[in-house]
Order: C-alpha cells, then structure tokens, then sequence
C-alpha cells in the first residue's frame, strides 16, 4: 500500500479541522457529531481518527492553533504593545481590540463555547497570568497608580468585553455611543473615574 506523505496528511488534518471549526462556530461543540465533521471535510470517519483520538481532541487543536493566530506578531494587538505609550494611548488599545474581534471572530467564538461547555479548561491557559505577561512587554509606564501589567489587563477586558457584545452577540451600539465615542469613553472612566468631570 502507497504511503501517504507528510503534506497530504498535514493537508487532510487542516482539512478536519476546517470543517469542524465551521460545525464548532455554528453549532457549539455537543450539537456536532464526529460523522458531521467526517461529511463536511468529505473524510471518512476513520481517517479522523489517523489524526485525532476524539471529538475533543479536534476541538483542543483549533482553540489552539487560532491562539497562536491571535498572538501573531503582525496582530493588531501585538502592534500596539510594540509601540505602547500606555496609559496614554488606552484609547489605541481599544481600537486594536476591535480589529482582533474582526480577524478573529472564530477564536473569540470558540472561546465563549469552551466557557459555555467545557468550562473553560482549553482557554484557561491563555488567561492565566495575563497581568504578568502584559507587564513583561509593556514599557515602563509613569502615572499610574497601580501596577501596570494589572492596569492594561484591566482596559484590555473592559475593550474585549465591549467588542463581544458588540460584535459576537450583536447588540450594536449597547452603550448608545458609536465606536469611536465608547472606547473614548472607557479610556476617560479609566483614566480620571467616573465620578470626576470629563472635559
């Protein structure tokens, strides 16, 4: 029997994984079968299993493999902690975030799904020490009152929450403000509170 070579199986694996991430995204990951996988990727069942031990597996790979996208270096966010003036450019911050949301809609998809279903044990990892590793890329930050790795992962979520109720729920304009005004606005609460008077 002829072997098949590395890249028709790295081919055929990515091809599994398409298909399955356009199932996960759709339909979350119980409400999809390894036999709807096999069908949408036009594989057998078997020839999953040449690649993956399990439903589960496949899934772990992708939140995985689009971590690693969404930490690419040629990112929008990655871009913006190159050059960060933080907290002065909070604002920038906010604006790499909404792009993030649009680039990587499927990874943010799969997050809320391994949050909802499994608890969140694929994505814990990238969560887990978030301050720290903000901090080891900022540069010195001058004016803040607390720690600066604590600060951006602070605004970080506040703007990643903003874009997931925006963008992955769909409730557009949930703050009543354009794009622009609401990361304006979280960037003026963070800097002088709510209760001081904004200019």
């Amino acid at each position: 029997m002829p072997r098949i070579s590395a890249e028709k199986l790295d081919i055929r694996k990515r091809q599994v994984e398409d298909a399955a991430l356009s199932l996960f995204t759709a339909r979350g990951f119980h409400g999809v079968g390894l036999r709807d996988i096999a069908r949408a990727a036009s594989v057998s069942l078997g020839n999953i299993y040449n690649h993956f031990e399990n439903k589960e597996a496949i899934f772990a790979d992708l939140v995985e493999r689009l971590h690693q996208d969404f930490l690419g270096i040629t990112e929008p966010l990655a871009q913006y902690l190159l050059r960060a003036r933080f907290p002065e450019d909070m604002q920038e911050l906010g604006k790499a975030m909404g792009e993030m949301f649009t680039r990587h809609a499927d990874y943010m998809t799969l997050v809320y799904v391994d949050v909802a279903e499994f608890g969140g044990v694929h994505v814990r990892p990238h969560y887990t020490d978030l301050a720290l590793r903000f901090r080891a890329l900022l540069p010195p930050a001058t004016g803040l009152a607390i720690d600066p790795g604590v600060g951006i992962t602070l605004v970080y979520m506040q703007y990643a929450n903003y874009f997931f109720v925006e963008r992955l729920i769909g409730a557009k304009g949930h703050l009543g403000l354009s794009d622009d005004k609401a990361l304006q606005t979280i960037a003026e609460v963070f800097l002088r509170g709510l209760a001081a008077p904004c200019p």
